[in-house]
């Protein structure tokens, strides 16, 4: 097992692809950079936004 894999199951899809050598490149392509909420849902996430390390939230 390799100690230095990172956990990508919160991450958009093209940022989960980019963790992989030669697709760096790919962040620039995700939209996944704020929270969706379900109308009238209370809260409750439609699509939750990418927690890749790269994206910088304020």
């Amino acid at each position: 097992m390799n100690a230095d894999r990172v956990d990508t199951s919160t991450m958009s899809a093209e940022c989960a692809v980019a963790q992989q050598p030669g697709y760096a490149d790919l962040h620039d392509e995700c939209r996944q950079t704020e929270d969706v909420p379900l109308p009238n849902g209370g809260g409750i996430l439609l699509v939750p936004r990418c927690t890749c390390p790269h994206h910088r939230y304020v």
